[in-house]
């Protein structure tokens, strides 16, 4: 009877067993389309033998031994670098693709105003006593002036617009930390129990490739089973269960353009420099502070070259009111190349009268109007005249924008290579989880089997007791 009993024991054991196996697969299958989720499997060995008969050893049936998941460890190990790169260079290209202050095509450029103030030039060159040609002119030197103000403010406005976009994914990454750590310790108080939570090991892992694209974070296992995350310059956003916090902050020294102060997970603070970022966060302050400044930098300094050239030979000459040593543009404070573009305007003291077209102040003599026309071929601070600077400055954003959108189809490529590789090797194919499901059915009826087999036995030897 005994061993009629352990038979009955072990069937039970394995029926417990087939039934984990059933709701693993059944599980897998209720989750195919679920984002983030990694194919559970239910692992099952014999239980050791405990009878021996005869010299041999009876088994006692099987034991769910654990429910793992099925992640490739090598694949996770790249991913959130590739992560954080695509995010990166897809984020600066977008920035810097949605600007188009200096497309040369577009109408109104700072090219084509430059041309319409020398066209003008030349044209009261030929007659300066003419009202008409001089009020023509003041208008195209106006229409410069606004020119130059109206691309310094089109790039200060994607430099504010990404201003925005880092104060809100400054918000998505504090949370997206706080989950990690919050999920930390949630995880390793289930595994306390003996058990591997596998779905909050998925629902962590959402949070950290998040984080990747967010920040180009690293996670770093530890071996209490937390997992901390680090930022691409090495310091800590996730420590344990304490999360760190990333705060915007107005930067004077920037123009009062938002830099990024970390609050560690100990409470210091600490200004991060621009290495200190990737993935989404660092893409857009690398537009914003990369090519979008640069441009905002050699407008102002093309502006200033310009303004200074034109004045200096102005300022030589009279006006039919008789006027001399004025200024036709300004640009702010006096020898500061900062803000030229945006303050560019004709000075204030400017007439179509007193535009300086003479050397002699004879009304007929066009002699400075010839020398104010020399200054479109000047060499400007760069080492070029006027329309080859604006065609470099022109040039070396789009080059930029260009390489960024290179860098952006590159490493989205990678990302979704490897992306889709851990998906083929993590995802649940419905078709095997089937076939799983039948496999634990069979074993299951054949179980049952062996328990209505073993209860006749017992009932037969029960009654001839």
């Amino acid at each position: 009877m005994a061993d009629l009993l352990s038979i009955l024991s072990a069937a039970s054991t394995s029926l417990s067993a087939q039934r984990a196996v059933t709701a693993t697969a059944s599980h897998n299958i209720n989750n195919a389309n679920t984002p983030g989720y990694s194919r559970q499997t239910a692992a099952l060995e014999a239980l050791t033998p405990a009878e021996q008969v005869n010299g041999a050893f009876i088994g006692r049936g099987a034991t769910l031994t654990t429910v793992t998941q099925a992640r490739d460890r090598f694949l996770e190990a790249q991913i959130p670098q590739v992560m954080g790169n695509a995010a990166q260079s897809s984020a600066q290209s977008d920035a810097l693709q949605a600007f188009h202050g200096l497309d040369p095509e577009a109408s109104g450029g700072l090219g084509a105003a430059i041309s319409g103030f020398y066209s003008s030039l030349r044209a009261l060159s030929q007659n300066p006593s003419d009202s008409g040609l001089r009020t023509s002119f003041l208008g195209a030197a106006q229409t410069l002036a606004r020119s130059f103000n109206v691309t310094s403010q089109d790039i200060e406005s994607n430099r504010s617009g990404l201003d925005a976009q880092v104060s809100g994914l400054t918000g998505q990454i504090n949370s997206e930390a706080a989950g990690v750590a919050q999920l930390n310790l949630q995880i390793r108080q289930a595994r306390a129990s003996g058990a591997e939570p596998n779905d909050l090991l998925d629902l962590r892992q959402q949070h950290l490739d998040k984080l990747a694209a967010l920040t180009g974070a690293t996670p770093v296992p530890t071996s209490e089973g937390d997992v901390n995350v680090t930022l691409p310059g090495g310091l800590a956003l996730v420590a344990g269960s304490r999360a760190g916090q990333l705060l915007p902050q107005a930067d004077p020294a920037n123009g009062g353009h938002l830099a990024v102060v970390l609050k560690q997970p100990d409470g210091t603070q600490l200004a991060l420099p621009s290495t200190a970022l990737g993935g989404a966060l660092g893409g857009a302050l690398s537009a914003r502070d990369g090519a979008l400044k640069t441009a905002g930098n050699q407008v102002d300094q093309l502006a200033f070259d310009l303004a200074s050239g034109v004045n200096a030979q102005h300022q030589a000459g009279y006006g039919l009111d008789g006027s001399t040593g004025l200024d036709l543009f300004d640009t702010g404070a006096p020898g500061v190349i900062a803000g030229a573009a945006r303050n560019m305007a004709v000075a204030a003291a400017i007439t179509s009268a007193s535009l300086a077209m003479s050397t002699t102040g004879a009304p007929g003599d066009a002699s400075n109007a010839q020398l104010l026309l020399a200054t479109e071929s000047a060499k400007l601070s760069g080492g070029m005249d006027v329309q080859s600077t604006v065609s470099d400055v022109v040039s070396q954003f789009g080059s930029s924008s260009a390489t960024a959108k290179a860098f952006a189809d590159q490493d989205t490529a990678l990302r979704d290579n490897l992306t889709g590789l851990r998906d083929s090797y993590s995802g649940v194919s419905i078709d095997e989880e089937m076939i799983t499901m039948q496999q634990a059915q069979r074993g299951y009826e054949a179980i049952i089997k062996v328990i209505k087999t073993a209860d006749e036995m017992l009932q037969t030897l029960l009654a001839i007791k």
